[in-house]
This record gives structure tokens, sequence and C-alpha cells, in this order.
């Protein structure tokens, strides 16, 4: 499946930006656009498993899904199950003059009736994924 990565310079603190990211019981209340629902289901160290339902490039979700965090600048999501399953997200953010840069490595796997996009969602994945981070560096820098 499709791995790609893409790197953005937001003009943000990055402790903020990382606590914002990575505040799940807070998650859904800040960005209801993206997260209608997220419930910790467990923590052990530093990774948590949730269960979320989310909407993404107009598809409804319900997904589980671990959170690695290791502070202060990585974040990595795996997805468990749905047709996204062991899809990976790592995030890493980096101060630099200009606020944050942040980069995002994706090893995409979509499964099901989704495995046919999966080549044709790669330019809208990343184009949505950009929008949804210069949201995040808004509520950071207004926070």
């Amino acid at each position: 499946m499709p791995k790609f990565k893409f790197v953005k310079t937001v003009d943000a603190n990055r402790d903020k930006i990382f606590k914002i990211i990575t505040d799940f019981e807070n998650l859904a209340k800040i960005f209801p656009k993206y997260f209608k629902s997220l419930k910790i289901i467990s923590k052990s160290g530093n990774i948590t498993k949730l269960q979320e339902d989310l909407e993404f490039l107009g598809k409804k979700l319900s997904v589980t899904v671990d959170h690695v965090v290791e502070e202060p600048d990585k974040h990595i999501v795996i997805m468990l199950d749905g047709p996204g399953k062991d899809t990976r997200f790592e995030e890493t953010f980096e101060k630099v003059p200009e606020g944050t840069k942040i980069t995002v490595e994706v090893d995409l796997v979509l499964n099901g009736k989704f495995k046919v996009m999966g080549f044709f969602a790669k330019k809208k994945i990343k184009s949505k994924m950009s929008e949804a981070l210069d949201e995040f560096a808004e509520v950071a820098k207004n926070d």
C-alpha cells in the first residue's frame, strides 16, 4: 500500500501543539469536525488505546487505535481495526525558528472496499491532514 511523507511548518509552539494533539480526553471537544467521540479503553505507560468515532474525507469511521506518545516530540498512531487496519502514522514535532516543523510519515493500509481507492486516496489524505494541522496550529496559537 502507499507510503508517503509530508512536512509542514506551522507558526505555533511545539510543546503547545504536541500537548493538544495528545490530549485525548479533550480532543473531541476541541476538534468536533474530525473526532465525533473518543473513549479511552486502556492506558499502559506511553500507549493509550482509544475507541474513536471520526469523520475523515466525508466518511464516518469507528476504529480502535493505539496512540504511542514519546514526549516531547513524537506521536505514533496505529489503527487496530476498521478499513485502515494496520495503517501507521508517525508524527514528529521539531522546534524551528518559524515555530514547529511537523513531519508525518504514513504507511497507509486499506482493507475491504477501501483497498481499491488506496493510491487515489493518498493525495486527498495528504491535503486533509495538512488542513487539520493548520487547525491544530491555530488552536495552539490562540490557547
